[in-house]
């Protein structure tokens, strides 16, 4: 963290953002095992044993997939930046000024919001569509948008004009 910055949030997506990703991984994985009794009942003599093996795979690697998703994006906000990293060898790390978040918007499906997850969005005061940022699969992301707001504008409250940007 940089000089005079202090910690608001840090964290992964959430496991239970990940569960549409598990059924589409599960439901694919499915298929080769439905697809093998369709043919043995049509008459084909096909070993059963290869669609439960494809259907173990195919569940291993999606679990495992999400894992390193998820494992391996950090986002931290800070009084002065957001920041995500991503990657597992090689880093990739984004990072804007807090000052320069223009609005917060939250997007939650109905699936989401039972599951209590959902995405962030902040607009910065740029043009370019990549400094766009979000944060997608976060824990109770109203509760985090709140603590955002109320950071920056405790921070706007008490130095006004301050000049150097940041929450704090």
């Amino acid at each position: 963290m940089l000089r005079d910055e202090t910690l608001i949030w840090e964290g992964h997506p959430t496991w239970r953002a990940s569960l549409s990703f598990h059924a589409k991984g599960f439901l694919l994985s499915v298929a080769p095992l439905l697809l093998v009794l369709l043919l043995r009942w049509a008459g084909v003599d096909l070993p059963v044993t290869w669609g439960v093996l494809i259907l173990v795979a195919g569940v291993a690697l999606t679990i495992a997939a999400s894992w390193v998703m998820r494992y391996f994006t950090q986002y931290t906000i800070t009084t002065k930046r957001l920041q995500i990293r991503r990657g597992i060898l090689s880093k990739t790390e984004t990072s804007a000024n807090v000052d320069r978040i223009q609005n917060i918007t939250v997007f939650q499906s109905p699936l989401d919001r039972i599951l209590k997850v959902g995405a962030i969005d902040f607009d910065t005061a740029s043009d370019d569509p990549s400094d766009r940022f979000g944060f997608a699969g976060v824990n109770e992301p109203q509760a985090l948008r709140e603590r955002i707001v109320r950071a920056r504008d405790e921070d706007r409250r008490t130095s006004p004009g301050n000049g150097q940007g940041g929450l704090g």
